[in-house]
């Protein structure tokens, strides 16, 4: 590559990655690498996909933090899907025995519930993807919270 295109695409590269936002993810290059034992990703692979044993890891595990990471994301993301489900279960019991507009509500909970578990399991598949490779993993809204705990 010349010396006189070079500046241009690195401006173009610069710009590429300030255009990145919540919705999309960085590419493979620019998550470091956290474990490379085959049975460290397994661990982090499988606490990324079975809660109850993320919470488990998140007790039991003081050696890895690798694991513990995954753990603890794992877990949060549990808790965020039970927050949903116990706050549109409430909103809808409450609002759900008036005739006309409860059963909207119910409806509207039911569908938010749906959308809340879909954005749940596509950042649980993301987690148990990047656990696989071993590679890092940041949850967009809740990673200031998660990294005191790891």
């Amino acid at each position: 590559m010349s010396t006189v295109r070079r500046p241009r695409v690195q401006r173009e590269q610069e710009l590429s990655r300030e255009k990145q936002d919540v919705t999309t993810f960085p590419a493979e290059d620019d998550h470091p690498l956290l474990a490379t034992n085959t049975g460290v990703r397994l661990a982090c692979t499988m606490a990324a996909m079975l809660s109850p044993f993320a919470v488990f890891l998140c007790w039991a595990e003081k050696e890895s933090r690798a694991i513990r990471r995954f753990a603890v994301q794992s877990a949060a993301l549990l808790v965020v899907h039970l927050l949903g489900a116990a706050v549109l279960g409430l909103i809808t019991l409450l609002v759900g025995s008036v005739p006309y507009f409860g059963f909207l509500m119910k409806l509207t909970g039911w569908l938010i519930y749906t959308a809340v578990a879909l954005v749940v399991l596509f950042f649980r598949v993301r987690l148990m993807e990047r656990a696989w490779h071993g590679r890092k993993f940041s949850l967009p809204m809740l990673e200031r919270l998660l990294s005191r705990y790891y």
